[in-house]
């Protein structure tokens, strides 16, 4: 059990270091939750460890301009966790960003 916790911890680690971004989606008001985890799987497409699945996701915040979702993360070295994901407008730009910690 505690090898399991271990390897969570060290995937999500690197989820909690740096939010991964991308600028190239479509208004936050237009995505649901299922919107920002595509898109942070997409993201992930490019990191040593890539997002497989997120279970019962939902959304937690929500403003015309930012929407904040977490879920049940299942990474692709079988690690699981908590992900939290983040849409929002920067300088008319939409940002898709996810991480192992709650945003501030």
């Amino acid at each position: 059990m505690r090898l399991s916790q271990l390897k969570m911890g060290s995937a999500l680690l690197v989820l909690a270091a740096v939010p991964f971004l991308s600028a190239c989606t479509p208004k936050v008001s237009s995505l649901d939750c299922n919107a920002i985890v595509d898109q942070a799987k997409r993201i992930s497409e490019g990191q040593p460890v890539k997002i497989s699945s997120v279970a019962n996701v939902h959304e937690t915040s929500r403003t015309d301009t930012d929407a904040r979702c977490e879920g049940n993360a299942t990474m692709s070295d079988n690690s699981t966790g908590t992900i939290y994901l983040r849409a929002y407008e920067d300088n008319g730009n939409t940002v898709v960003a996810y991480q192992g910690t709650p945003f501030q």
